[in-house]
Order: C-alpha cells, then structure tokens, then sequence
C-alpha cells in the first residue's frame, strides 16, 4: 500500500513538473507542423490539429489542477488566477450559449471547448519554464516550425504545394499565393508574424556570427513568403513588431545598457530594415503582388464607407458588436460569431462569417465582456512582466530571451486586430504569451506585502 502510494505521489509530481510542462508544449509545437503535412499527403484538413491541442488541453488541465492540489501553500500569481478566470468563463460561454449545436459540434476551424482548454494549458505550461536552456530550446522549436512552413509557402509561390488551399482557393492559386500548411492566406500570414519576429529576433540579439547569417536568411525567407501571402493584417503585424523594436532601443539606450551592444544590434536593424526593402521590391517588381492590395486599401479609405474597411471588417464588426447589449455578460456562444447574422429573423444578411476578424471582438461577442477584460489583463500583464524583464534582468541571457518573445508578442498582437484565432495557429501565440510570464519573471501575489516585512 505504501508503495503504491509513493509511485502516484511520484507520478503526480512528475506531471506538475517544469520538465512536463516543457515536454508537452515542445510536443505540441513539433507535432502540429508534422502531422499537418501528412494530413494534406491524405487529403485532409483540420483533421489531427484539433484533437492535438484537445489532447493538450485535457492533460494540461488536470495537470494543472493536480499542481496545485498537491502544492499547498505555493505562490500564486496573477497569471494562474486568471487562467482559472478565463477557463471557467469559456466553460459558462458553452454551457450558456445560444447554440448547443455550433459550440459542441463546430465545423472546420471552429474552436471547441477543448480547444480553449489547450490554449489556457499552454499559457500556463510556459509560465512554468523557468530553466533558461529550456527557454531556449522553445524558441529553436519556433525557428523548426518556421522552416516547415517557410518552405511549404515558398513552393506555393512558384506553384508547388501538396493540396490546394481550402478557403478562397481560386484567387489563392491563380494568383501563387503562400498559405504554407494552413489552408488559407490569412492565417499563414498571422502566423508568418510571429514566426519572423521569432527569426529575425535571434539574428538580431545572437552572439554567434554564424547563427547570426543563418538566421537573416531565414528570416528574409518568412519575410518573402509574409508578403507572397498577400495578406495586409501582416503588413500591420509586421509594422507593429518594427515599431516595438525601435521604441524598445530607445527605452534600452535611456536606461543605460551596454552602448556597444545596442549599436550592434541597432546596426543589425539597419541591416535588416535594408533586406525587408529588397526582398519588398522582388515581390512587387519581380512576383507582381502587394500592388492590387495596396489599391484596394486606398479605395477603401477613399470610399468612407466604414463597413467595407479590410474586406468588409467593418460590416462583419457591426453585426457582432450589436449583439453585445443583449449578450454581454458570457457572449452569444463560445465562438459563435456566426449567430450574430440571424437575429433579426426578418432580415437575411447579404454575408454571414464564422470569425468576427479581430480577436478582441470575438472575444467581446462570444465569449462576453468578462471573458474580454481577463484576456486583456493578461495581455497587459504579459507586456508589463516582459517589459520590466528586458529593463531589469540580471542576466543578458534572459534579457534577450524576453526581449526576443516580447517582439513575438507585440506582432502577433497588432495582427489580430484585423485577424481570427484559429487551432491550427492560435497555441503558438498562448505559448509566446506564457513564455514572457514566466515565473521567475512574475511578481506573486502578496510580493509588495512581504517585501515590506522583510525590510522592517
């Protein structure tokens, strides 16, 4: 009996262990890419993706709940109260939806319950790696996915690919678009993001010459591929990354960091700033893309008709948005946005979307005002834990490393202004954003408190 005792206290120690913890997100994170491959050599779509992350999801849950079960009296943190907040609101969105049928069913790309369950898991996974080499080693795993999906886009681009895309698919192949594994253009572009802040933030913080020249070629690689899907939310993405990186130098240069360093990197910018104009210049002259976008965006401002902004963003915001007084406490379903189009059952609208196209908003509609403030105070947290990271990390190593998601953070961010999570891209950001919140960087619950007593 008490054998078998200290085996499960052994077994429940191991699954509340950073080691677990970076074990399944790396898992995740290799696996996605992989089996998205081999789905499209069969003919499938969204097939193993989403019972992936469900998968992560319910092992990550009682994972977590087993942690802190067995851990009594460990500090708590502002992320793990609301990864509690956010899970049990997403639980009441479903319970309390307008419709059993979309949220338990879904089709496609709808984000189930579970799904929910994954991301949350993951966020809190990355607060637990501590262990810098590990930290490391994730970000190698997002420079991984970025070959495999860099590569798949690349061909597409010159009319090579394994399936064809399978939303918007004839203008996507007429015009050779990239949508790497992903099915549709604007979601590789949200991803395209992420993955070359990833990219391009190593090359500009590495001090090995030779990862440094791999990781430029790399990153001009995501960059081609970026614009070849066409896609303008990751010209805003990308706008918003460059923006933080140049207000982060100028906070780093105030606070007093290392000169030499910061004009390397700075020169390294420069550098980078240059590769992006010609790697734009191909695409327009060479590839004959971004033109028909750039037009298209200049007619849309000039038409002052707010409805058509970002093809037609602002019509399928209003429908949502109006939703929200009836709706707002737990949404009109989790990811539900689609309802939002058949409450007037007199009216038949001209064009109905399962997405609301900007996260914040598909948050706010159908998962409900809650919901929303949890997700935006874990993203401010997010920031500010990053940022004071960057300002104050006693090691340069773990500067760079924050300093590295925090770019990651701010471009995928700015993206989903105009953009809709997905599974097949959604779990790479959540375990960006647990990564920068990290608890070592994180400041506990009742931190200013015993700090004060400490002193007295």
């Amino acid at each position: 009996m008490q054998e078998t005792k200290a085996r499960i206290s052994r077994f429940l120690e191991l699954i509340t262990s950073e080691r677990f913890f970076y074990g399944m997100i790396m898992t995740v994170m290799i696996s996605l890419p992989i089996t998205e491959i081999f789905d499209e050599l069969h003919s499938n779509r969204f097939t193993s993706q989403p019972v992936i992350i469900e998968m992560a999801g319910y092992l990550g849950v009682f994972s977590i709940f087993t942690h802190f079960l067995k851990h009594k009296g460990i500090k708590i943190y502002l992320s793990d109260l609301l990864f509690f907040a956010m899970l049990i609101i997403s639980i009441l969105s479903a319970v309390f939806t307008q419709n059993k049928e979309a949220t338990f069913g879904g089709f496609y790309y709808d984000e189930l319950l579970s799904s929910f369950f994954g991301y949350f898991s993951l966020m809190f996974a990355g607060t637990m790696i501590e262990d810098s080499k590990l930290r490391k080693n994730l970000l190698k795993a997002f420079v991984f996915v970025t070959l495999i999906q860099t590569s798949a886009a690349a061909l597409q681009t010159v009319g090579i690919y394994n399936i064809e895309a399978f939303y918007d698919s004839v203008i996507t192949m007429e015009r050779k678009r990239s949508y790497g594994l992903l099915q549709h253009s604007n979601w590789y572009g949200g991803l395209s993001v992420l993955l070359f802040a990833c990219t391009s933030g190593i090359y500009l913080f590495t001090k090995s010459k030779a990862t440094r020249n791999i990781m430029y070629a790399i990153s001009m690689l995501c960059f081609y591929t970026l614009l070849s899907a066409e896609a303008r939310l990751a010209w805003v993405g990308t706008a918003g990354y460059l923006f933080f990186l140049v207000v982060s130098l100028i906070v780093m240069k105030r606070k007093g960091y290392d000169k030499d360093k910061l004009r390397s990197v700075t020169k390294r910018l420069a550098l980078l700033a240059v590769g992006m104009a010609a790697v734009i210049a191909f695409v327009i002259i060479v590839c004959g893309k971004i033109v028909d976008k750039i037009q298209m965006t200049s007619n849309e401002i000039s038409s002052h008709n707010a409805r058509s902004v970002g093809s037609n963003r602002g019509y399928i915001w209003k429908y949502g948005l109006e939703s929200v007084p009836k709706y707002w406490p737990l949404g009109i379903g989790l990811d539900n946005y689609r309802d939002v189009f058949y409450l007037d059952p007199d009216h038949e609208p001209p064009l109905t979307q399962g997405k609301g196209h900007n996260e914040y908003i598909h948050y706010l509609v159908t998962q409900g005002a809650f919901q929303l403030i949890a997700y935006l105070t874990l993203l401010i947290h997010g920031a500010v834990t990053g940022v004071r990271t960057v300002i104050h990390a006693e090691k340069d190593e773990d500067r760079i490393i924050e300093w590295i998601l925090l770019g990651m953070f701010f471009g995928y961010t700015t993206q989903a202004l105009f953009n809709s999570s997905v599974v097949n891209v959604a779990p790479y950001f959540w375990i960006t954003l647990g990564m920068c919140l990290t608890k070592k960087h994180q400041r506990w619950l009742g931190y200013k408190k015993e700090k004060k007593a400490k002193k007295a």
